[in-house]
């Protein structure tokens, strides 16, 4: 991988216990004393829940700067470039978990049943009132009191603390139903998300994707255009934008070749008409505003 932006893991900011491999709790303002360099935009390799409940700032995820307020929350999934910029007075609740973590050890597609970590769908924060979040919020101080305490089965009463947080958590989210009328979000989409994530670099076509999930081209396209309002191209084409802006704005040790080349672009000059098609910026001048 030819970025440069550092990618922690939750070992990074625990001490040396068997928890530190998979789960971790912390107060914001603690985290942010002991481990400064956070401020500065990074990645992290697990799944990311931020409870702030006093202060204001920013939260930027992916190039969009969201407010950062009493009474929100904020969710990351792992590969999402993140930075904050919070006032002196903030204060809130971070928590750390890996997949296999949440899943035991097996191989489970589960956490893609909350709709915060659907980032093709939803906005990865949501804002609430403190009547309102008083149950999540309660979840929040249990788990923060199991963590500290040294008792017998304290990885499966986390792992339980966890699951019903991220169940209340999703019964707050803004409920959004689907073009098709069903609120639900199909299963192959779970598994495009992941595809692409995979393989965007490839330039594979749609046809390569829907034989990977047993459908028709067409069938696959129907599915993205009811559930996210996007064809499957769009998607795509989104995913490889994401990527060249992380690069242009976080790489600047590669030359704009060397960014197209990374992205999969042999051609250097196709790869600025499609970065300007999409941003209406070309690839130098993105980098020099970033």
């Amino acid at each position: 991988m030819p970025e440069k932006l550092p990618v922690y893991r939750i070992p990074d900011f625990t001490a040396a216990r068997g928890m530190a491999q998979g789960f971790h709790v912390v107060d914001l303002q603690t985290h942010q004393q002991k481990h400064a360099f956070i401020e500065a935009p990074h990645k992290h390799d697990f799944f990311l829940l931020l409870h702030v409940w006093q202060g204001s700032g920013t939260h930027t995820i992916d190039f969009t700067a969201y407010e950062v307020k009493p009474h929100s929350l904020f969710f990351l999934t792992p590969g999402q470039v993140h930075a904050w910029n919070l006032s002196p007075d903030t204060q809130g609740t971070l928590l750390f978990f890996s997949p296999a973590f949440f899943s035991n050890g097996q191989e489970s597609e589960a956490l893609r049943q909350f709709p915060f970590f659907r980032s093709w769908q939803n906005s990865p924060v949501l804002y609430t009132d403190a009547q309102t979040l008083a149950p999540a919020a309660q979840t929040f101080q249990s788990i923060q009191n199991e963590y500290k305490a040294a008792l017998p089965l304290q990885a499966d009463a986390l792992r339980a603390y966890l699951h019903l947080l991220l169940i209340q958590v999703s019964r707050l989210y803004p409920s959004q139903q689907h073009r098709n009328g069903n609120g639900t979000w199909p299963h192959q989409l779970y598994q495009l998300e992941k595809l692409v994530e995979q393989h965007y670099r490839q330039h594979q076509p749609i046809a390569f994707y829907a034989n990977a999930l047993h459908l028709s081209p067409k069938y696959l396209n129907e599915l993205c255009k009811e559930n996210l309002g996007k064809t499957t191209t769009d998607l795509l084409q989104e995913r490889l934008i994401l990527e060249a802006k992380r690069l242009l704005t976080h790489s600047p040790h590669l030359n704009i070749a060397q960014v197209a080349l990374a992205l999969g672009f042999e051609d250097n000059s196709y790869f600025s008409r499609f970065f300007k098609k999409h941003t209406g910026a070309t690839p130098e001048q993105f980098r020099q505003k970033g």
